[in-house]
């Protein structure tokens, strides 16, 4: 059995888990300093470019069922295979450093909220064993991983937003489009470093197990997942106002509201750290897919771990050590922001088509 084979549910399941993981810690905040308290418009348009691509991306899948092609073949048949290493040298790029950011992320909330004090080797180290503990059994050990653990991080995610919400007026999100339209939609692209969650999906494009149904089980992750993003980012904004730029652990400062603290300290840390399992997972499919980026690089593929390319996977993981994240996601971002809407935006748009070209070479060698 192929070990990393997943189900449309498991896939689906995940989807909602790497968008819940990512943007519950300091992109309201972010969204907040650029746009006040229409970030969460932002957020809607994001969404939307992503739905669009999410479904050309599907329609991909759906092409490929039977003839079964991984990301590489299909690049290398239909775009060239010095084209293919570039697109796979961005996301790369972008795995690494959206991994860096979580884990920097993760470290200032166990530090902060848990009050736990450690330094960055001995705390991204675990981490990328972890990693590649998972990535040596498989992303199917993920998928069910992800699968098992769903129903309790949902469920704690929700039981930080219900109180939150009772004291929420959403009065203080009025007037709509106070920033302008044209700076929302503007921010909505300078921004989309932090969205695109689908792009995992290309590189388990020929282990999708796919049956009766795929859209409907993938598009209700995203929705859901999309649904509670924009309201989590409507409740931070409304709760804070103008103080919401200064506080960078969104899922955080709302726990408080979540239950207030009391003289024996906050006792939300067990919702906050079921919820945070979904992060921990997010960093695992980021770590295998830039694991899997050096191996289509090289036109490899690795039966067993590649301690070569762990170790250079992981030597990323230490970025934060020498260099600001923040300082680095600015820079990254202002120069690498057409290169990563290429692959986050044009490719999926363009994947039917790559995917039908590769099949019709593919089948036509072997005529």
């Amino acid at each position: 059995m192929d070990k990393n084979r997943v189900s449309a549910d498991q896939l689906a399941l995940m989807y909602f888990l790497l968008i819940a993981g990512g943007k519950f810690l300091t992109l309201p905040s972010i969204l907040a300093g650029d746009v006040g308290h229409d970030s969460w418009l932002v957020l809607c348009f994001s969404f939307l470019w992503d739905g669009i691509c999410l479904a050309f991306l599907l329609w991909a899948i759906k092409i490929n069922v039977n003839a079964r092609l991984d990301i590489a073949d299909i690049l290398n048949n239909s775009v060239s295979r010095p084209v293919g290493i570039a697109l796979f040298a961005i996301f790369f790029v972008i795995f690494v450093l959206r991994a860096d950011i979580l884990l920097s992320s993760c470290f200032k909330m166990f530090s902060v909220t848990f009050d736990v004090s450690t330094n960055w080797i001995v705390f991204a180290l675990p981490f990328a064993a972890l990693a590649f503990f998972a990535i040596g059994r498989g992303f199917n050990a993920i998928a069910r991983t992800s699968q098992l653990l769903f129903g309790l991080i949902a469920l704690s995610v929700v039981a930080l937003l219900v109180s939150p919400l009772t004291q929420t007026d959403f009065a203080e999100l009025l007037p709509i489009g106070q920033a302008g339209w044209g700076t929302i939609v503007k921010t909505s692209f300078t921004r989309s470093f932090w969205f695109s969650d689908y792009i995992f999906i290309y590189f388990v494009l020929d282990g999708i197990k796919v049956k009766k149904h795929l859209y409907l089980p993938v598009f209700t992750a995203f929705f859901a997942g999309a649904a509670l993003t924009v309201l989590l980012n409507a409740v931070f904004v409304a709760l804070f106002g103008h103080l919401a730029p200064n506080f960078d652990l969104a899922m955080s400062k709302i726990g408080i509201f979540s239950v207030a603290s009391t003289a024996n300290g906050r006792w939300d840390w067990l919702t906050l750290s079921v919820w945070l399992i979904s992060v921990i997972i997010k960093i695992i499919v980021y770590i295998f897919c830039a694991y899997k980026c050096i191996e289509k690089i090289f036109g490899a593929n690795f039966v067993k771990i590649n301690w070569f390319a762990a170790a250079f996977v992981t030597a990323t993981l230490a970025v934060p050590l020498f260099v600001n994240t923040d300082g680095l996601l600015n820079t990254v971002i202002k120069w690498g922001l057409i290169p990563f809407a290429v692959v986050q935006y044009a490719l999926p748009l363009l994947m039917p088509l790559f995917t039908r070209t590769a099949i019709d070479k593919t089948e036509a060698r072997y005529e």
